[in-house]
């Protein structure tokens, strides 16, 4: 082949390369382009899934990331009124125990309604977002609303702890009475633990002297441990202020986990039908007492 015919078939190499060059920018472009709308696609729909959530969770008390945005123990304490819907006709109060209707009730009174305030005159309790009743039920409260005294039941428009649930005194008490629980508790409870130390869980508090204490080793929150047993623990204990600041503690009853609960192994349970009047757990990354009762 001579110069000239080489000259030729490497012209031909050459823009056989540019156009397969060409053609595949082209595909990539392409390709690219619809890649970049599928993403812009899915973004914009997942904006607008976030703000229907956002939506969601701001109406049910809450955040994006699911935690509480309203801290309802310190709003209860405090005894701030929560709004719960709007009522346009003049409002009447009602003061009483909170509680929830549910199917094995025994009351037939409320049995048509989610809750119903039990006081001095008890009250159907009827209105809308009635959810957000739920973290006051078993409490004292005060309600406005439109009372109907026929039907024998009030359209809330606010509710508010009252009584015990604000008083200054018994809040602190209890906080410091379970601060005592929760660093003693090794010495308190009748059985010393099987693999590390005990720590406090729950506190159930009967009156302001008599408490149920629920426990467990730690070797539980290890996440090394090998450890399949539940060595969860429950004592009644009665405990009488010092005027050092400590508490003498008298452990009344104590109990085991059973197979499916705790099993009584020693003592009375002095209180077995009595209410709970308020229950707390700790959470040792905040090392704090949250009421959940």
């Amino acid at each position: 082949m001579n110069n000239k015919s080489k000259l030729i078939w490497g012209g031909i190499v050459i823009l056989a390369l540019i156009f397969a060059g060409f053609l595949w920018y082209q595909s990539y472009a392409r390709k690219s382009k619809l890649l970049s709308q599928s993403a812009a696609t899915e973004e914009k729909a997942g904006a607008g899934e976030n703000t229907a959530a956002v939506a969601e969770n701001v109406d049910n008390g809450t955040n994006n990331g699911g935690e509480e945005e309203v801290d309802y123990n310190a709003i209860c304490e405090n005894g701030e009124w929560v709004k719960i819907t709007d009522q346009s006709d003049t409002l009447s109060t009602a003061v009483g125990m909170l509680r929830k209707v549910y199917p094995d009730d025994p009351s037939s009174q409320f049995k048509n309604y989610l809750f119903y305030v039990e006081g001095a005159e008890n009250l159907g309790i009827t209105g809308e977002k009635l959810f957000k009743l739920d973290y006051f039920e078993g409490r004292e409260v005060e309600i406005q609303g439109v009372k109907n005294s026929e039907k024998k039941e009030i359209a809330i428009s606010e509710v508010k702890c009252a009584g015990k649930e604000t008083d200054k005194n018994i809040i602190e008490g209890r906080k410091k009475l379970m601060g005592y629980l929760a660093a003693n508790i090794n010495t308190i409870a009748p059985q010393k633990a099987k693999y590390q130390k005990w720590t406090i869980d729950i506190v159930d508090f009967v009156d302001e002297k008599n408490v149920y204490v629920e426990y467990y080793d730690t070797v539980e929150d290890d996440e090394n441990s090998d450890i399949n047993e539940d060595t969860s623990r429950r004592i009644l204990a009665e405990a009488a202020a010092r005027a050092d600041g400590k508490y003498d503690t008298k452990v009344l009853a104590y109990w085991e986990m059973g197979e499916d609960d705790y099993v009584l192994k020693n003592g009375t349970d002095k209180f077995k039908d009595a209410d709970i009047v308020a229950s707390y757990q700790y959470d040792p990354e905040k090392k704090t007492w949250e009421r959940i009762d």
